[in-house]
């Protein structure tokens, strides 16, 4: 074989091993039973943009790009860019070699946020969740709140109607699991279902110092690292809940 050929050959295998490697966690992902859904549009009244201080150094910001919510640390954790927050999900749930398996009928992704409601340590966004089922237009009630609470800030997405929330985080860099929720190690481009009776205040942490708990604990959940950098919680439940905390720094 000349070594032309030889070259060509090695070419072939490594760009069929890239293309193995990029499709990978597609059938991982697949596998673990999450089904992806992508955020659609989202629309903040002015009213209701800026920053709502909550205390102890802990804010969030609602803006046309999405929210944010930081301590005097820094930044916690922000939702897509130029997205919807949440999508809420009409379907069932199943089971299949152990672990829970999503069946999505129906996702309605765009979100409009009409109204801001504050209150000592609390946050309140209230609007619609919307799309189209069937071809027909359909819109639910939703109301984001953002609570101080003694370890950090509590958030709640309830999409009122719906059968599962996600709730969509723009990427957290060197993103890790926190036992027993989900494995010690880095979590990449990949679906994780949260051990069941793991409670709801630690998940994972992230390069961002923030510790992330997912709930309601009493339901499934789980994590969507996606492969284009977007981290999707999904909570079957009409609502998702966020614990978000910093990492105290050392010395």
């Amino acid at each position: 074989m000349s070594r032309s050929m030889v070259a060509l050959v090695v070419s072939v295998a490594a760009a069929a091993a890239l293309g193995l490697w990029g499709w990978l966690p597609v059938v991982l992902r697949t596998d673990i039973g999450l089904v992806p859904v992508a955020p659609g549009l989202l629309t903040v009244d002015e009213s209701a943009r800026g920053v709502a201080t909550l205390g102890r150094g802990y804010t969030v910001a609602a803006y046309q790009s999405g929210f944010r919510v930081s301590a005097a640390s820094g930044t916690l954790a922000d939702t897509i860019t130029r997205g919807s927050p949440v999508s809420a999900v009409l379907g069932e749930l199943g089971e299949r070699d152990g672990h829970p398996v999503e069946d999505v009928e129906a996702s309605l992704d765009h979100v409009r946020i009409d109204e801001l409601r504050v209150e000592p340590g609390r946050a309140a966004y209230i609007g619609e969740v919307y799309g189209e089922v069937d071809g027909e237009p359909r819109s639910m009630p939703l109301r984001l709140v953002f609570l101080l609470t003694t370890a950090g800030v509590h958030v709640t997405a309830h999409a009122q109607g719906a059968d599962a929330v996600v709730v969509h985080l723009d990427a957290l860099p060197a993103t890790a699991g926190l036992p027993p929720a989900l494995p010690d190690r880095t979590l990449r481009k990949k679906g994780w279902w949260l051990v069941p009776g793991s409670g709801e205040q630690r998940a994972f942490t992230s390069a961002r110092r923030a510790v992330v708990g997912i709930g309601p604990a009493t339901r499934a959940r789980g994590v969507d690292l996606r492969p284009d950098g977007r981290l999707d919680v999904h909570a079957w439940s009409n609502r998702a809940t966020l614990t978000l905390s910093g990492v105290p720094r050392r010395g």
